[in-house]
């Protein structure tokens, strides 16, 4: 236990047999329960993870099959917390990566300053973080700004980093059923959280990189962050600011993306007319392409303003 609650950490694995023991021994001993979710490995991961359980009364090994993904090993690890009561729920890889370390830390500030969800940022460490492959910390920070805007936090960054510290109400009240079952389920989660109003905070955590080998398949994964964010922009406006309780926002939004179509529009029939037919546009077309342009922008900048300053203020 730690500061009177109970405390239950995820490691989902996909064969791992390297560095799951080290994964485990590792933990504090303030961890009551180790959630260790084998998700169909092809290696000797499963037997590991059972002789580990032997040994550790704390260990709770899940074995999946099929194949879930992370998303979904962790979906499993959830389950299984919320039914046991647990209070606190770490999630961490299962290939040591995620160091334990600073798991206090994160407790300390999701209790202390009455959050959601705590989650690690690697890039507060700029040494640690140099140890991170150049096109994963590329393609990270671009997915992670493109989050921002996704999800409304823009004061959190490394999205695509899950180590962190939920709160069991929190869980308990997250849909599921919208959090992606594979390398999505960290951009799904924080749209998720975000619907929600959940406040979120960054923690500084350095990254571990070692023995571990990616598996994930950079290009398709890439192309499927990108399909998530887009998709989650959407329904963040959709349900936070129409559904849930209308907000200027969305108006100004709509509107501005309106009115910015009318000018391009405009602008298009201009260029047109000018390539096919050598006609020189008269002032009173050229403003009607102008003006548009110069209102939608407007309108643009004030939402994505108020959506800022809105962010964690529930």
């Amino acid at each position: 236990m730690y500061r009177d609650l109970r405390v239950a950490a995820i490691l989902p694995c996909y064969n791992e047999e390297k560095l799951v023991t080290k994964t485990v021994t590792t933990l504090p001993d303030f961890v009551d329960e180790i959630i260790t979710v084998d998700d169909n490995s092809t290696d000797n991961t499963w037997k590991i993870v059972q002789g580990l359980a032997k040994k550790d009364k704390r260990v709770k090994p899940i074995h999946l099959d099929p194949n879930e993904g992370i998303g979904g090993a962790y979906l499993h690890g959830f389950d299984k917390a919320i039914a046991d009561k647990i209070d606190l729920v770490v999630t961490m890889a299962g290939d040591a990566q995620c160091n334990p370390d600073y798991i206090s830390n994160m407790i300390d500030t999701l209790i202390d300053q009455n959050l959601d969800y705590v989650k690690a940022n690697r890039f507060f460490h700029l040494d640690a973080l140099k140890q991170m492959p150049t096109f994963r910390r590329v393609g990270n920070t671009v997915i992670t700004i493109l989050t921002k805007f996704s999800t409304g936090y823009y004061s959190v960054f490394d999205s695509q980093n899950g180590y962190g510290v939920f709160k069991r109400k929190t869980l308990e009240t997250m849909p599921f059923e919208t959090i992606g079952r594979r390398y999505d389920y960290e951009n799904t989660l924080l749209i998720a959280l975000s619907i929600m109003g959940a406040r979120v905070k960054d923690e500084p955590v350095p990254a571990i990189y070692a023995d571990e080998v990616s598996t994930i398949p950079v290009f398709k994964t890439t192309m499927r962050a990108l399909r998530v964010v887009w998709k989650g922009f959407w329904r963040r406006i959709y349900y936070k600011y129409v559904v849930y309780g209308f907000h200027p926002i969305a108006l100004f939004l709509f509107a501005g993306l309106t009115i910015s179509a009318i000018g391009w529009g405009f602008g298009i029939y201009i260029l047109l007319e000018k390539l096919i037919n050598d006609l020189s546009p008269s002032t009173g077309t050229v403003m009607l392409c102008v003006l548009p342009l110069i209102l939608g922008f407007q309108l643009l900048l004030t939402t994505l303003t108020m959506d800022i300053s809105n962010e964690n203020r529930n």
